[in-house]
């Protein structure tokens, strides 16, 4: 059975992933509370090991804990559904507001990284699949880079782009440097992403491309003399269901960040904020990244799911599950 939406029942389809978005909002919205419920005290986190049980119990009802749980978790998940996160207690504004803050550095430099490695990858698949002499050096760069650490090759890249040849500044976000545009610090962050990406990326496409290249019927156009070139392009057209469900599954990625990158670039992002948040055990601020990041990843893959519909006439008419 096709699990693509039929072209008799969209309203339906569109009716069952609404269903099972809200449900996996609520799910996030449970874990983060259960999160911070059983496996963290907050207020304890915050005074520390040396604080009185009366500053304990303050901050407590402060924070609203001292409500029943079965209380708290209703309206925790139904602010959440409603993307209403609350106050930050570490920082005192609004976490909503600290999430979309540090969105834009990291979209600064994920985006056109993400937008970059992809099309690196598809076109390094695409080659490595149809000419066997590109095959063994763009998987054997791809090995290198996935059994890499990430830091070592942030480190490198920075060593060798940044302070050897000076080509850009060593931090990755404007920072006030005189006589450097902010694009300047954006492009190394980008081709750093795009590196760490295009690593596995290159090798699922080249799997993709590799089964629809075997496929029958391009056998019959190649034996009436087709050009390849034109094969190309019917290979490129039924591989775009896989190609557009990865880059469905990246859109998470891409609006978290990278933790590494951020840290190493003193990019003042949404990974770099998220991991200061656990420490401090801020649960407005882990919650408001959670489900922002859910809701994106839900959306991304409709709207892929949605694009591939409209593209593959295949799915539409069920031939593909």
């Amino acid at each position: 059975m096709s699990s693509w939406p039929s072209a008799s029942t969209p309203w339906l389809a569109l009716l069952r992933r609404l269903v099972v978005a809200a449900a996996s909002l609520a799910l996030v919205a449970t874990l983060v509370f259960a999160t911070f419920e059983w496996l963290a005290d907050p207020a304890a986190l915050r005074l520390g090991r040396g604080a009185s049980p009366e500053a304990l119990a303050t901050l407590r009802t402060a924070m609203g804990r001292d409500l029943p749980v079965g209380t708290r978790l209703l309206e925790h998940v139904a602010r959440a559904m409603a993307f209403d996160f609350g106050t930050s207690h570490a920082r005192g504004a609004p976490a909503g507001q600290l999430m979309l803050q540090a969105l834009g550095p990291t979209l600064a430099y994920a985006l056109p990284g993400w937008l970059l490695g992809t099309a690196a990858a598809i076109a390094g698949g695409l080659a490595a699949a149809r000419r066997r002499r590109f095959d063994r050096a763009l998987l054997g760069l791809s090995t290198l880079v996935i059994s890499t650490s990430s830091v070592i090759v942030v480190v490198l890249v920075q060593h060798l782009l940044a302070h050897r040849l000076g080509w850009f500044p060593v931090l990755g976000w404007p920072l006030g440097g005189a006589g450097t545009s902010a694009l300047a610090y954006v492009v190394l962050p980008a081709l750093v992403w795009a590196l760490l990406q295009w690593g596995p990326d290159v090798r699922h496409y080249r799997a993709v491309f590799e089964r629809e290249l075997a496929a029958p019927h391009l056998d019959g156009l190649r034996a009436r003399g087709v050009p390849e070139r034109r094969v190309a392009r019917h290979v490129l057209r039924a591989a775009v269901g896989p190609i557009v469900a990865r880059i469905g599954q990246r859109l998470a990625h891409v609006v978290v960040g990278s933790v590494v990158i951020e840290e190493l670039f003193n990019i003042p992002g949404l990974g770099a904020l998220l991991v200061a948040a656990i420490h401090e055990a801020d649960a407005a601020l882990v919650q408001a990244i959670a489900v922002a990041t859910a809701a994106v990843t839900i959306a991304g893959q409709a709207l892929c799911d949605g694009l591939v519909w409209l593209i593959d006439p295949r799915v539409r008419r069920g031939d593909v599950t």
